[in-house]
């Protein structure tokens, strides 16, 4: 984790905690390897995902002065929108099969937090689920992953994740969820699909949210 930080701190390398490590682990074998050795060390994934894990905590949310100053004094612009390709008769067929199929599943991307907020509110709350992440490798042939989102969007007219379906009913994301069930508008839900829940679960759902949103929502 501090090698993570240093990286980040000092080279402008902004990697996860098992890149921290990896570098770490060559930098040690460094010390005692031939004169003129060639080391690689591959880090495997960037750290966006763990801003809301230990490695970056006590780091706030919000920009300091120094940093928005920092930020303003270099252009900048959105990256370019990725477009997807169009829904097929089977992205469609399989996204319908599934939402029938199952009286609770969520479409989700692997390393979304919101995903992750939904999966540990209803694992909280004991609501069974299917979730099926579009962006994993198995749907990566002829790009299904993409279809499959596309035929979402056009389902939805949402293009963001998770999208959950209750006994066939969109009912919006992670935060959706949320305010549904601090608002008392999720238990029924529940109970018309007949589908068993911690119903003593008194916490406040937005916990699962990750940090830098739950502060900012009321």
């Amino acid at each position: 984790m501090a090698t993570s930080k240093s990286l980040a701190q000092e080279e402008g390398i902004f990697t996860g905690t098992s890149g921290g490590g990896i570098l770490a682990a060559a930098l040690n074998f460094a010390k005692t390897a031939a004169e003129g050795s060639n080391i690689v060390a591959i880090l495997p994934d960037t750290g966006e995902r763990y801003l809301s894990t230990p490695l970056f905590d006590g780091i706030g949310a919000d920009m300091t002065e120094e940093e928005k100053e920092i930020a303003a004094s270099t252009p900048s612009s959105p990256p370019p929108p990725v477009p997807l390709p169009s829904a097929t008769d089977d992205s469609t067929s399989f996204v319908k099969e599934n939402i029938a199929k199952h009286k609770v599943v969520i479409y989700s991307l692997q390393y979304c937090e919101f995903c992750w907020t939904i999966t540990q509110f209803f694992d909280k709350i004991n609501v069974p689920y299917t979730q099926i992440n579009i962006d994993s490798f198995e749907y990566a042939k002829d790009n299904m992953g993409n279809k499959y989102r596309a035929s979402l969007t056009d389902m939805t007219e949402c293009n963001t994740f998770p999208q959950c379906f209750i006994n066939g009913e969109f009912i919006g994301g992670a935060a959706d969820a949320c305010i549904k069930w601090k608002k008392g508008e999720l238990q029924p839900v529940f109970k018309a699909a007949e589908i068993d829940f911690d119903g003593d679960y008194e916490g406040d759902p937005f916990e699962f949210l990750p940090k830098w949103v739950s502060r900012s929502i009321t």
